[in-house]
Order: structure tokens, then sequence, then C-alpha cells
């Protein structure tokens, strides 16, 4: 049974909630998967990425950035993240890839620039939607809360106080066939 490992940051949860609907997937394609949230487990705390067949990499964005998680990942581990291009894959969670329109900038402006920072080329990588979530319960610091607030006055496609969901679940499972079809190659 090949073996993926799939690291991901996520902020509010969004990026969490593609990880492991990503992670069943796999699963059910016969992959061994180790799901690991990088906002809990120290980089020096991973296993190896040589013992892996595959790795995937997820990220929110917040403020045009992956997470400080991801970052650091990616950079610490380059060297080997080039040799495994050929089954490696990365996606990122924002608000920007609700709109089918926009998804290919948000490839190029939050992914392939990271990557080309960092030198690394990989075999899939893809922007998916994400959740702004707006209601009493959100987990959206308070001034964070207050400006998504203001801007969905002006944009007709988000609901005010409302939990907007822009994540295309197609798109996602498409996504991780993709992988294991690569995998199994």
């Amino acid at each position: 049974m090949k073996k993926v490992i799939l690291v991901y940051g996520s902020r509010y949860g969004s990026t969490a909630e593609i990880s492991e609907r990503i992670g069943e997937i796999l699963k059910k394609n016969d992959l061994d998967v180790d799901l690991v949230n990088l906002e809990e487990t120290k980089l020096k705390k991973l296993p190896s990425l040589d013992d892996f067949d595959g790795i995937l990499i997820g990220s929110g964005i917040k403020i045009s950035k992956m997470t400080k998680s991801v970052r650091k990942f990616l950079s610490k581990f380059a060297n080997t993240l080039k040799q495994k291009k050929n089954t490696l894959g990365i996606f990122i969670s924002c608000m920007m890839a609700s709109n089918p329109e926009e998804r290919p900038k948000a490839r190029d402006d939050y992914i392939k620039k990271v990557l080309d920072d960092n030198g690394i080329e990989v075999a899939m990588l893809e922007a998916f939607g994400g959740v702004l979530d707006l209601t009493e319960d959100s987990n959206l610091g308070g001034f964070s809360k207050k400006i998504m607030e203001k801007m969905a006055e002006d944009d007709p496609n988000i609901t005010p106080g409302g939990k907007n969901d822009g994540r295309d679940w197609n798109l996602i499972t498409n996504f991780a066939e993709e992988f294991c079809n690569l995998l199994n190659e």
C-alpha cells in the first residue's frame, strides 16, 4: 500500500475540512494517509518525508499569504520536496477561488509565487474556495469580522451575518482522485 502525507495549515477550519475530505478519498482509494495539522505539529516531529510515496500540502490564505506553518514547511523541506516533484501536490483555500473565473489568479498569486520562491515544482496544484463565516458563532477575531462585514455590504455574493461557503466539493473530489491516479501510474 502506498503512503501519502497530507500536511496542512488552517486558520479558521476550512482548509482542515478540505484536508480531511481529501484524506478520506485517498483512503477509499487504498492509500495509507498521514494527516498532519502543521498548526499543531512541530516540523521536527514530522516523520521523514522520504518514507512517503506522495506528499500533499494544503494552506489557507489570509492577507494574501499562506499560513506561516506551511511557508516554514516549504522552506525547511524544499530540497526533499524538489526530489518528490512527480508525486507532490499543493492546494489552497481562499475566498478569491470561490469564483471560478478568479481561480487561475489565486493559483498564480498564492501558490506559484511561493513555489517559485522556494524553487519547488509540483505535479498538481489547485485553488479551492473558502468559507467566510460571519455568524455570531464565527471564530474570526473581532477586528477581522468587522472588516469582513463591512466588505460584505458591497458584495452581493456575501451574506452579512451568514456562513458563506465558497468551496466546490466536486472540484475537491476530482483533485483528490487525480492525485490517487498520479500515485497509481
